[in-house]
Parts: structure tokens; C-alpha cells; sequence
């Protein structure tokens, strides 16, 4: 807002200078080069608020893809009693969550194109693992290249899938005390076994779901191993493989957007968390039944 105020003052000046160069035959050099240097100032002190505009508008669409997504998992779960479980072996004949729910997505055809008889990374999901949904894909994230290698096939394979920028939360570890782990697994989208709502004793409105997590190495919307537990802060940068850009492996609540990432809640709700939240709450809202009291978000 300041930044339009001041833009609008200087356009005021431009006005005024121009009045008065009305009743003068032409411009000297000097002059020129005055309204050149007033336009150069004119511009960088919009791009600041054009850019901030933007990135409100995609953080607003990222938004958007997780409400939607959060529809498809409460239909979902209207229709099996339960969320669909996080993960499973890879060599297993089993979906991913996201793609158990592509028809409650409106994409039935891709659902009914899966070999759902086989697993995620066999030659028959190929071709139909290189899809790419626009409603998994955050419109802030590079998301380049557009499809990338699963870490379930061996280092020498060629075969790609195409992206998805959100992943299941099936836990946390470490944060809310050293060394806590999270075995048993203590959040909703888990390898153990299906969640369902009555499960969820924290309040699914203190429960995250599903989060951001981009460069994830498993972040494929095909991928049945397409979950995390949150081990550190909010967009903690990778330390020791700076090609993952984020904490773990990428596996973690991050986001390309300034200051936090946004999360899907148990009941449907999204939500922007700040990468300055404290570890208790974060670690709080990981879990699904840990009894813990929660001021605010």
C-alpha cells in the first residue's frame, strides 16, 4: 500500500512538471534525462507491488488445490468410512492416496486407466503416471522439470512420473521433544493402517492431512509413498544435499511460498502456517490423537 501511495505521488509530479513545460518551447537534455530518472523510480517502486500481487493470487490457487483436494478426501471417506491409507510398499498392488481419490477429482478416466492390479511403477502405469493435474501442483513451485524419477525404481531406469506438490502427513518426530520418534505413526495419512474420523481425538480441525512438500523424493501424485513425518521447522533448507533445496529428502512441510507453506486440516480447512511457528504446536498439529492443547495458529 505505501508503495502505491508513493507511485501515485510521483505520477502527480509528472503531471505537474508537464503543466508547466506548457508554456517552455521544448525539453533541454537535462529535463529528459529528469523524467527518464522519475519513470525508472515510478517502476521500481511498482514491481515490488506487482510481484507481491502475483504471489498472492498463486497462493490463493495453491489454496484452492488443497480445499479441492480436501473435498475429494471427505467424499472419500463418506464413501469407506475411513481416509484412504497414506502409504504402501512399493512392490505392492495398492493406489496412492491421491490417486484413490481421481473420481471424487472429476477424473474418472484416468482413475479407470490405472493398472490397479499392479504396482505404481509397473510398465503398465507408465504412460498414465506421466499425467499431470493441474490441482497438484502449486502454481509458486518451479516444478521443473515437470516430471522427475521415482526413488523406487533403480538408479539406471529412465522412467519419469509426472509431479504433485502435496504430500500425507503421517506423523512427526523430533520436534516435540529429542528423539521422539514416530513409531507407532501418529498422524492420519499413515503406512499402518486406514484413519478414520472418530480416530482423529485431537479435533480434525487441529489435524493436518495433507501439506505442501514439492521436492519431495517421492512426490508423485502416483507414488504410494508419497507421505512424511515432519521432523524440523517449516521450510528448513536441506543442510547436507542441497539438490533435495529442503530439509530430509524434501519429505517435509516446505513451500516456495515466502514465509510458511499451506496445509490441508482434517475437516477440509487450509491454512497458511508461518515458518515461525514453535515446534510444539507444529508437532501438535502432526499427530492425530496426542492429547496436546493448542492456543492458535
Amino acid at each position: 500500500m505505501r508503495s502505491l501511495r508513493a507511485s501515485e505521488h510521483v505520477r502527480a509530479l509528472i503531471a505537474a512538471y508537464f503543466v508547466m513545460r506548457r508554456r517552455g518551447a521544448g525539453f533541454t537534455l537535462i529535463e529528459l534525462l529528469a523524467v527518464i530518472a522519475i519513470i525508472g523510480l515510478l517502476v521500481a517502486l511498482l514491481l515490488p507491488a506487482i510481484q507481491s500481487s502475483r504471489e498472492a493470487a498463486r497462493r490463493a490457487q495453491c489454496s484452492n488445490n488443497l480445499h479441492q483436494i480436501g473435498v475429494a478426501l471427505l467424499a472419500y471417506h463418506n464413501g469407506h468410512s475411513s481416509f484412504p491409507r497414506g502409504g504402501w510398499p512399493a512392490t505392492s498392488a495398492n493406489l496412492s492416496w491421491s490417486a484413490s481419490i481421481l473420481p471424487h477429482l472429476a477424473d474418472q478416466s484416468l482413475y479407470e486407466r490405472l493398472n490397479r492390479d499392479a504396482p505404481y511403477t509397473d510398465a503398465s502405469n507408465a504412460a498414465t503416471g506421466q499425467v499431470q493435474l493441474a490441482v497438484f501442483l502449486c502454481p509458486t513451485a518451479p516444478n521443473d522439470p515437470p516430471l522427475k524419477k521415482s526413488a523406487d525404481l533403480p538408479a539406471s531406469s529412465t522412467q519419469t512420473y509426472a509431479r504433485t506438490n502435496y504430500a500425507g502427513v503421517e506423523g512427526e518426530r523430533g520436534l516435540r521433544a529429542p528423539g521422539a520418534t514416530n513409531e507407532p505413526e501418529r498422524g492420519v495419512m499413515i503406512f499402518e493402517k486406514n484413519i478414520s474420523i472418530p480416530q482423529i481425538t485431537d479435533g480434525t480441525s487441529q489435524t493436518i492431512l495433507v501439506a505442501e512438500a514439492p521436492e519431495g523424493i517421492q512426490s508423485l501424485w502416483i507414488s504410494v509413498r508419497n507421505i512424511f513425518d515432519q521432523s524440523a521447522p517449516i521450510n528448513t533448507p536441506a543442510a547436507f544435499a542441497k539438490q533435495y533445496v529442503f530439509w530430509d529428502y524434501g519429505q517435509e512441510i516446505n513451500s516456495y511460498h515466502p514465509g510458511g507453506a499451506t496445509v490441508l486440516m482434517a475437516d477440509g480447512s487450509v491454512h497458511f502456517l508461518r515458518e515461525t511457528l514453535d515446534n510444539l504446536t507444529l508437532s501438535a498439529l502432526c499427530s492425530r490423537a496426542g492429547g496436546e492443547t493448542i492456543q492458535g495458529f
